[in-house]
């Protein structure tokens, strides 16, 4: 038996995290950033920038730590990722919200050298952002990996519409294939794309193409589709309000 080969596996998906989760997550580093002891709210401003990196512009973890001062351009939101993996360098946009938390951060860093994130005057260890992340996830029930960040910011871009390539590009991917690899959908919006072709199908066949309104299922499935993406409190309370009335009607 030892001389049987082993069969080859194919390759897996890459596992994303929740939006719930996420969620989770980023109350309780929010908690930190906003606590009255100085120490922990210093870290709490330096976690949640570096959290926002890897979920907004999908950076490695081994690239949030060797990032320099010089690397960003905080005014045209852009930050250069250099000799990363692959020995490839790309620019990658920021977001208006990880902006921000760069700002907030460096209100209270402190002098330190050209790294910007630094603890005790030195480079991030290579096991800080993974541990970091264990504890926030102790408090709230969610175990997270550092490199799922980078799986979820992927798979949202690319659930939100970006094309592929320019998805390939932010993430530093040297083959569109490695890319194709997050290029799933979630379960509501296959209902929702399914509900939207059948329609149509559905149309022709009967000669009413053209005509009416979709039924509560299909639209139901098309909400369900929106409330995995990344929405603000009013936009989920919103969406929260049209499924009671679509269930309302189908009543």
């Amino acid at each position: 038996m030892l001389k049987v080969e082993p069969l080859a596996e194919g390759p897996r998906l890459p596992r994303d995290v929740p939006i719930e989760q996420v969620r989770l997550l980023l109350r309780e580093i929010e908690a930190d950033a906003h606590a009255e002891h100085r120490g922990i709210r210093r870290l709490g401003l330096m976690d949640r920038a570096w959290f926002l990196l890897m979920l907004h512009s999908g950076l490695r973890t081994g690239e949030v730590r060797r990032l320099r001062l010089g690397d960003l351009d905080l005014a045209a939101r852009r930050v250069r990722i250099e000799q990363s993996k692959g020995l490839k360098d790309r620019l990658v946009c920021l977001s208006e919200a990880t902006v921000e938390a760069l700002n907030a951060y460096f209100a209270v860093r402190g002098p330190a050298d050209e790294h910007v994130f630094a603890l005790r005057h030195l480079p991030l260890s290579c096991s800080y952002c993974s541990e970091r992340l264990h504890t926030y996830g102790r408090r709230c029930g969610v175990h997270v990996t550092p490199h799922q960040l980078r799986h979820t910011c992927a798979t949202l871009l690319l659930n939100a519409g970006a094309p592929i390539l320019t998805v390939q590009t932010i993430l530093g991917h040297r083959h569109v294939d490695t890319t194709l690899g997050y290029a799933r959908l979630y379960d509501g919006t296959v209902a929702a794309d399914h509900y939207r072709a059948m329609a149509q199908v559905e149309a022709r066949l009967d000669g009413s193409e053209g005509r009416g309104t979709l039924p509560p299922g299909q639209l139901l499935a098309l909400v369900d589709s929106l409330q995995t993406r990344t929405l603000d409190e009013a936009q989920r309370e919103t969406l929260q309000t049209l499924r009671g009335g679509i269930l309302a009607l189908e009543g």
